[in-house]
């Protein structure tokens, strides 16, 4: 898969997340967002960072394995850096880190459109 097709795919599944995200917010009552503060202020860094792509192609086809690449990429972002500002070495490092270990396979729900092809399903 060319790292083009990889960025808008994925750019298109993030913004779902993050669109699904923002609807789940808007339910919440006050004192629910202020405990969500750390988690809602990651997902929209992580979001706004991965967006555009610019990062390891790999590592981002890695990600579209995932129904919700936002939660895996923002949960990883929050486990090894809370809710600081990124910087481009600790963004590579958080992906590197999810697609190496490949353990959020087992935390993560999959897309099975996006698996690949030596498990019988096409890539994205």
């Amino acid at each position: 898969m060319e790292k083009k097709d990889i960025n808008m795919e994925l750019s298109e599944k993030l913004e779902a997340n993050y669109i699904s995200f923002m609807k789940e917010w808007i339910k919440l009552e006050p004192l629910q967002l202020i405990e969500k503060a750390e988690e809602i202020a990651a997902t929209k860094l992580v979001y706004e960072e991965l967006k555009n792509g610019g990062y390891d192609a790999e590592h981002l086809e890695y990600l579209l394995r995932f129904k919700n690449p936002l939660e895996v990429a923002r949960d990883k972002w929050i486990e090894e850096n809370g809710s600081k500002m990124v910087h481009d070495e600790d963004m590579d490092h958080a992906l590197w880190s999810i697609a190496d270990k490949q353990d959020a396979e087992l935390d993560y729900e999959l897309d099975e459109a996006c698996l690949p092809p030596e498990q019988g399903v096409r890539m994205c």
